[in-house]
């Protein structure tokens, strides 16, 4: 059992530094600050993927705002990891699968 959790841990850790490098990329570039400070922290269990800048969640969440830049704005975050969400369950399933079979 101890070989599955590491497994899905790894997958986990995987698909947020996936997923960070991607978000990074849609970041506006109207904010090097906040496109520099993209981390992804080891948690218990888990990873979290977060920006640490003031303006980092108005730049995520802010309708209004217009970046310089086409292909980044808005939803920076929230994109790749909805787009990551199908290929990390299969990421799981088959590291389990190795695990298992």
């Amino acid at each position: 059992m101890l070989a599955a959790q590491e497994a899905v841990i790894e997958v986990a850790q995987m698909t947020a530094e996936i997923v960070k490098g991607k978000a990074v990329n849609l970041c506006p570039y109207d904010s090097s600050h906040t496109r520099e400070s993209a981390t992804v922290t080891d948690l218990e269990k888990a990873f979290e993927i977060s920006f640490n800048t003031p303006q980092a969640a108005w730049l995520h969440e802010s309708q209004g705002y217009k970046p310089s830049h086409a292909g980044t704005g808005p939803g920076y975050l929230r994109q790749p990891l909805l787009e990551s969400e199908e290929q990390y369950q299969k990421d799981v399933a088959a590291a389990l699968q190795a695990i298992f079979s």
